[in-house]
């Protein structure tokens, strides 16, 4: 079998699925574009060979595959949300439609065995029930420069699995927390998780006005990239897009008593209201992954509670993730 290409390999489910994928014995061609941390690529060990590449650019693309005998590809690389991508509306573009047409072109010309597209939850931005989960047959209603982008790209993947039999499927997921992504500051498309446990681990006393009633499936990056890997190492895929989600949606007043929980020390006092989390997404409900269970046996394993931990666990390991 020859080498598995993870882009975005230095973002947050990319470099997960890059160390977890390594772990396995997998042969990882690890891509970045811009950042790359030094002592983080070295961490995964000798699996994993990291390569810098615009992949909104062929040249730098054919580069990239003509020194790697390439199986097949992950692809979680993207402008990863409105606040970063309303202000570059065509880089935006670029990364997250263009460079998915040139990495799907490459995957047929050169017979991938395998392709996944990490797409987004927020495809499904005017869905209006938000206690029942959302089926992978629901029709994606994007609206938002993000959520658009990223369906058109999923309508590529669907395109040239059907026009070529490229053995390609998109992947949803959304509201991924976990190591090592730390905001050093409030950054609203990452939900309360993040934003609780930096603010506590620095000893801040959180009293916030509002936010308590906002809900979303939030997901462990850990079960996110175990679920990539196992759905790319499936013997077939039988659906051209997957849920992949913990399946419930939990409030920002669950999350900050589970918090108080894990670190008793913690004094977290939340309003009623949605915001100030809704200004940066909508209310959906959690993705089903029916399908996920039913082709590869796979359901998310972290509660809500000992993901947290875990999370925190590492936070402490790490201070420099929260210090100021």
């Amino acid at each position: 079998m020859g080498k598995l290409l993870v882009t975005g390999a230095m973002g947050h489910v990319g470099y997960e699925t890059t160390k977890q994928a390594a772990a396995l014995g997998l042969e990882v061609v690890a891509q970045y574009l811009s950042t790359f941390r030094k002592d983080d690529a070295e961490a995964l060990g000798p699996n994993v060979c990291w390569a810098q590449c615009d992949l909104s650019n062929p040249y730098e693309l054919a580069m990239l595959c003509a020194d790697h005998d390439i199986y097949g590809c992950i692809h979680t690389a993207a402008i990863p949300n409105d606040t970063v991508g309303l202000p570059q509306p065509l880089r935006t573009f670029e990364s997250n439609v263009v460079a998915v047409g040139f990495l799907l072109e490459t995957a047929r010309r050169q017979n991938w065995q395998r392709f996944l597209y990490v797409s987004t939850g927020s495809v499904y931005q005017d869905w209006k029930d938000i206690s029942n989960p959302i089926p992978e047959t629901a029709q994606p209603s994007p609206k938002t420069l993000y959520g658009c982008t990223k369906r058109s790209a999923e309508l590529m993947v669907e395109a040239y699995a059907n026009s070529y039999s490229l053995p390609a499927a998109t992947v949803r997921i959304s509201w991924i927390f976990g190591p090592p992504m730390v905001p050093a500051t409030f950054d609203g498309p990452r939900g309360p998780i993040p934003e609780f446990l930096r603010r506590v681990l620095q000893g801040e006393e959180i009293k916030e006005p509002e936010g308590g009633d906002f809900a979303a499936s939030f997901t462990y990056v850990r079960d996110c990239a175990k679920g990539l890997l196992t759905a790319y190492q499936a013997k077939k895929l039988s659906y051209r897009s997957y849920n992949l989600g913990s399946g419930k949606n939990r409030t920002t007043f669950e999350i900050s008593d589970a918090i108080c929980k894990v670190l008793p020390d913690a004094k977290i006092t939340v309003g009623s209201g949605t915001n100030p989390w809704t200004q940066h997404a909508t209310l959906r409900g959690p993705l089903s992954c029916e399908r996920m269970k039913e082709d590869f046996n796979f359901t998310p394993s972290y509660s809500l509670e000992k993901a947290i931990s875990e999370f925190a666990s590492w936070m402490k390991s790490n201070p420099e993730s929260y210090r100021n």
